[in-house]
């Protein structure tokens, strides 16, 4: 039986570790693991801004 990547309609490689098993796509990096990542934060604090805010609070 072979799985089908849900991204990329690929084959998937399966991996085990003891009795533990995973599946994976090599084409597009799929790790069995569903998330998803479309939507864009509506603010991202900028290292500068961060520390600024944290010296100010010293």
């Amino acid at each position: 039986m072979t799985l089908e990547c849900p991204r990329c309609g690929a084959s998937l490689s399966s991996l085990s570790l003891g009795a533990a098993t995973a599946v994976a796509c090599d084409d597009c990096g799929y790790a069995d693991v569903e998330a998803d990542h479309s939507g864009e934060p509506e603010f991202a604090e900028s290292w500068a801004d961060a520390l600024a805010r944290f010296e100010e609070n010293q």
